[in-house]
């Protein structure tokens, strides 16, 4: 499970696209945030077992990738030699594959490394802890902190060392080689009207957050807003547990722009503009929601900016500058890559992932077993893939923690990207 879903490994941020990503990583992101070998260059390069592959001179040692899928396999259940082969099968691959696979990921890594030391872009320590400070914020609490990173299985250094850091300078080094473009009035009203379907209708709202068995008092609550006594504003402020949204008056922003819990966007999608729900009973407590505007996008798209809330513009603006960074950064990375001195060596015998897979490519095909000899076609690694966020591009980067983990006034913030 990633701290962040959309996000690369987890990571709490928009994150870059390397299209030579390998298909076991893109599995891998979707159920396990961090491997057992860290990506710092110390654990890539430990040689101890031999050497799996050179990046300009630089090993790649077969103790990272043997590390790597061991975790894996550990964090899914796959220990046994037949759940393991049921699973290459199941995903088209072979150990011979996932080994190249793993090997391609580490590559990316230590020429992500090299090339921002050649461009002059490191992360400083500061600017980690604010992005582990802003995951952190995602959660209810502390114990709700802990529990997504040992689902994740990870500790809070290991999150910092495996996942923020790479991370961060992935997106340094973007923003240094391939900074987004400025992107005109013209072209974002024309992506606007191409997403016409999901801007339309889009809802904004505030809401007041009562803590869970307070109903008496969100009641009376309710009832002043209700009759004219209190401004829902002037009550955010005094009553609500939100800290945040409350120094807003309560404003949690457009729902196209957030995720909110179903509680929350069921009652928010009944609701009229300048409309009050009754009290809303989610995980969080009780809420009274106030719907503030409601979008309104013609049939024919919109031919200037003029109407549109400066949020959605702002979002839709970035997300075209972010989607044409990633496409420069792959043609710049893909160059890099080739310009690399890139050497892969013969995988060596007995490494205890590596089985023999006949048997379940014969189950996979569902033939009898003398009616087979040879596995599935393009048994090997999979076409390269790019995640939309990273190694593929989160984007851009993703929402909050822990497979979406809501915040405390029930909304996750959405990843950057459309």
């Amino acid at each position: 499970m990633c701290l962040r879903e959309g996000g690369y490994w987890g990571l709490p941020m928009r994150a870059i696209a390397l299209g030579c990503a390998a298909a076991l990583v893109g599995v891998l992101v979707a159920s396990l945030a961090g491997c057992a070998s860290t990506s710092a260059d110390d654990a890539i390069s430990d040689v101890s077992q031999g050497t799996a592959a050179t990046v300009n001179g630089k090993p790649v040692g077969e103790k990272a990738i043997t590390d790597y899928v061991a975790t894996f396999r550990s964090t899914n259940a796959l220990d046994s030699t037949e759940s393991w082969g049921q699973w290459l099968a199941t995903n088209e691959q072979t150990p011979e594959s996932v080994r190249a696979d793993v090997i391609d990921y580490y590559v990316d890594e230590l020429l992500v490394r090299q090339a921002a030391q050649e461009s002059d872009v490191a992360v400083d320590a500061s600017e980690i802890d604010a992005e582990i400070d802003e995951a952190k914020s995602r959660f209810t609490d502390e114990n709700a902190w802990a529990s997504a990173l040992e689902q994740s299985g990870l500790t809070e250094e290991t999150y910092r060392e495996t996942i923020v850091e790479p991370g961060l300078l992935r997106q340094k080094l973007q923003e240094k080689v391939a900074p987004g473009a400025d992107v005109s009035d013209e072209a974002v009203a024309q992506g606007i009207s191409e997403n016409a379907e999901r801007y339309d209708g889009a809802r904004r709202s505030s809401h007041i957050l009562f803590a869970p068995g307070d109903e008496a008092k969100a009641q009376e609550v309710l009832d002043k807003i209700t009759s004219g006594e209190l401004d829902f504003a002037d009550a955010a402020k005094e009553y609500s547990t939100d800290a945040v949204s409350a120094e807003r008056g309560g404003d949690v922003g457009y729902d196209v722009l957030t995720t909110f819990v179903d509680e929350y966007a069921d009652s928010l999608s009944a609701l009229n503009e300048g409309e009050v729900s009754g009290l809303v009973t989610s995980q969080y407590g009780i809420h009274i929601i106030m719907c503030t505007d409601i979008v309104s996008i013609p049939e024919e798209g919109v031919s200037s900016l003029d109407g549109i809330p400066s949020e959605i513009v702002d979002h839709v603006r970035m997300t075209l500058s972010a989607t044409d960074s990633d496409t420069a950064f792959l043609a710049w990375f893909d160059e890099y890559r080739a310009a690399a001195d890139i050497v892969v060596n013969d995988m060596p015998e007995d490494l205890p992932y590596d089985i023999d897979m006949s048997p379940y490519q014969q189950q996979d095909l569902g033939l009898p077993a003398e009616g087979v000899t040879d596995g599935p076609e393009d048994s090997g690694a999979l076409g390269a893939t790019s995640q939309g966020s990273e190694p593929g591009a989160s984007d851009g980067s993703g929402e909050a923690p822990a497979d979406g983990e809501d915040r405390p006034d029930g909304s996750a913030a959405e990843a950057d990207g459309e």
